[in-house]
């Protein structure tokens, strides 16, 4: 058994579907160029606890019962909906109410916990989430494995993912990044808040 390759796998398919444009992305860049890398940590902190949630689950097989169930997976999915449009909504919301304006020190919209909760929520509900690491686990882990090889897989898969979502949320939270987002903030919020408002949309009737 070739573990390397194994891992080596997992690891490159685990950073192209981080590295995917989605809800999680969203949130991390909003966080960090509309508040602070600090915030944008916490909320990667909740992406985090998430990723390594489903991955455990998945590694367990509970996620492959779960598909098997689709009226669970509609309610999860229906819940996802409706807290992306939820997100949604609060931004566009903030682009009514909001003034254009210098940079300022990062306002304290929330608690921390408040943004943890919002990376956790916005990756644990989404139902593509459920999917990928139930394939993931039954096409890269061959049959019979010994429970290390799972292990090796679901931490490498969560190393994957925490070093790109840091390397997001540190990037869009430098100065220059942060800057550019204050000439352009209504406009960038706008349009971030139709998209989750879009995805949690076509979530809702059903896409996929």
């Amino acid at each position: 058994m070739d573990v390397f390759g194994i891992l080596l796998g997992v690891a490159v398919v685990q950073f192209l579907a981080a590295a995917s444009p989605g809800p999680n992305f969203i949130i991390v860049t909003s966080y960090s160029i509309g508040e602070s890398p600090r915030r944008a940590l916490l909320v990667v902190c909740g992406i985090l606890t998430a990723t390594l949630t489903w991955a455990v689950l998945a590694a367990c097989g509970l996620g492959v019962i779960l598909m098997r169930f689709p009226a669970i997976y509609s309610a999860l999915q229906l819940a996802s909906a409706a807290y992306l449009i939820w997100l949604g909504a609060k931004m566009l919301i903030g682009v009514l109410r909001g003034a254009d304006g210098p940079l300022k020190a990062p306002p304290r919209s929330g608690s921390p916990w408040e943004a943890v909760r919002a990376g956790f929520i916005t990756n644990m509900t989404n139902p593509k989430t459920i999917a990928y690491y139930s394939s993931l686990f039954v096409v890269m882990i061959p049959a019979d494995p010994p429970p290390s090889l799972f292990v090796a897989a679901v931490a490498t898969a969560f190393i994957v993912s925490a070093a790109w979502w840091i390397s997001v949320a540190l990037f869009f939270g430098l100065t220059p990044i942060r800057r550019g987002y204050d000439r352009a903030r209504r406009s960038i919020d706008a349009m971030l808040g139709a998209l989750l408002i879009g995805i949690g949309v076509r979530l809702a009737a059903g896409g996929r």
